[in-house]
Parts: structure tokens; sequence; C-alpha cells
């Protein structure tokens, strides 16, 4: 029987199907919360996300730090506090056994590279080109695996004494900043959340970091409006080559994917690291 995935999206046909309210986000059923068993292919022209819990117990976590490399565990051991080391150590030893899934490789053996804007790229296996972007926040990790894509992922949680609209007008465009006083104030969180990780999804899949301008970036994120790319300033025609969708994730979270395409299908699947914590080819 084939696995479950957790949502699926058919961008070329209607990113809006799996669109959430910003001030309202989805909250899958449960029933989805598992990995498949068998082998999960990743065909040309899909996109795969992937979430999982950061908050291990000793036994998943010892099976994520097993998976990372000394240069990783270095990193980690330089944080300051234990439970951000813990995270790190998480959401890097998942990135390993998922890629290693793909790519039929023990995560160990995965060699990471860096852009020159600090994004992360696979250096080996060589001649297997596989791109994938990273987010976590709190006690939550996504990820999104293509072969075809470049693609960005973000995930915000709840800040509730954040000053949501000093931030808006130091990041958002004029006609962002607008759109967002136009809304009531009790979903300014919600609308900020929303529109920060859409951006933040396509500057990760862009690969420029902070270097990229974002007042020059224009999305929607109204409750009333897809998820879409509105203008990149000095890019007109890129605005269109771009797919945006929404993550659906539990009250609280608000995630969403950048891909630098139209993909024909995106999916998502949930990451229990106990069905897989040996690795594929160990």
């Amino acid at each position: 029987m084939p696995p479950t995935p957790w949502f699926r999206c058919l961008p070329r046909e209607s990113a809006m199907r799996h669109a959430h309210s910003v001030t309202q986000p989805a909250f899958p059923s449960p029933a989805f919360w598992h990995v498949p068993q068998e082998e999960t292919p990743l065909p040309h022209g899909h996109v795969h996300v992937w979430r999982g819990m950061v908050d291990l117990p000793p036994a998943r976590l010892q099976a994520c730090q097993d998976a990372v490399s000394p240069d990783e565990q270095e990193r980690a051991r330089r944080l300051m506090m234990s439970e951000h080391r813990r995270r790190f150590l998480a959401a890097r030893g998942m990135l390993r056994h998922i890629l290693g899934r793909y790519l039929r490789m023990p995560p160990r053996a995965l060699r990471f590279g860096v852009g020159p804007y600090g994004k992360p790229f696979l250096d080996y296996p060589a001649g297997q080109p596989l791109y994938f972007n990273v987010a976590h926040s709190h006690h939550r990790a996504v990820y999104a695996v293509s072969r075809d894509f470049e693609v960005g992922i973000d995930l915000e949680g709840n800040r509730d004494r954040a000053d949501y609209r000093r931030l808006a007008e130091r990041i958002f465009s004029p006609a962002e900043f607008t759109r967002l006083q136009q809304l009531p104030r009790d979903d300014h969180q919600a609308a900020f959340l929303s529109c920060w990780t859409r951006k933040e999804a396509v500057v990760k899949a862009e690969g420029t970091g902070l270097v990229f301008p974002l007042k020059q970036l224009t999305v929607s994120f109204a409750p009333d409006e897809p998820p879409h790319i509105l203008h990149i300033q000095g890019q007109v025609p890129a605005a269109n080559q771009w797919s945006l969708v929404n993550l659906p994730l539990e009250r609280g979270f608000w995630g969403a994917v950048a891909i630098k395409g139209q993909p024909d299908l995106v999916q998502g699947w949930d990451y229990d690291l106990l069905s897989d914590s040996a690795g594929p080819g160990e």
C-alpha cells in the first residue's frame, strides 16, 4: 500500500486549494504523522516537503547525532544553550536521514558545501543533483527536496511580544505595508508571519540570504489571497516563474515553500526517525 502524504498540492492548477487562512492555520489529522515505511521515490517535476520534531527523546537524538559529521558536532558544541545544541543536532541529523533515503546512502556519508551567501548544497555524492532547504523553529523542523528546482522553505512560530507593525515597516514593501494596515489589528500577527515566511522562503531559494532587499519583493498574504509572488523589483517577468505554497501546520506555526519553477506536484510527509534510524544503505 503506498504511503499516505501529509498534504498534496498541484501548483499549476491551483495553489489556493491548500492555502489556509492566515488567522486560522489548518491543523492536520494526527493520522498522517507517519513516515512512509517503504522507499519514497522523488520523480522529476515533484517537490517533497518533510516535517519533523526536533525535541527528541535520547534514543532518537542519538540516532541523529550518530549521523552528523564532526564539523556539525563542533558547530553544536559552540551553541550556548543545551536546548539549542540538541535541536541543531536533531535538525541536521534528520536532514541527512531524509537525503540519504533518496540517494540510497548512509546519512553520515553525505558531504555538504556552502554557497557564496551561506546556502548549503550537496557536495557528495557528485553527479546526483538534489536541491534542498531546511528551516526550524521551536520544536518543529521542515525540509523541502527536489531533483529539478531550487527550493526555499521557512517556518516561524508564534511571537506574542513582537511589535509586528514596526517589523513590517522595516521589511515589507510599500504595497505589503499598505495591505497590512487595511487588515483588522487582531489579524496583524498572523498576517505578518504569513508574509514573512513567504518572503523568506523566496530569499532562501535564491540563496542570497540577507543580501536580497526584502522591500523589493512583494507577496500576497491576506486571508482571502492565495500565496503568490506579486512583484520582484527589477525582475518583473521573474515573479511568474515562481511557485509559492503554504504549509498546513498546527496552530501557532506559519510556513511556506518557494520553488523556482513550476512543479507538477508538491506533497508532504511526516518524519519519524525511529522507523528509519539506520538510514538507507546501512
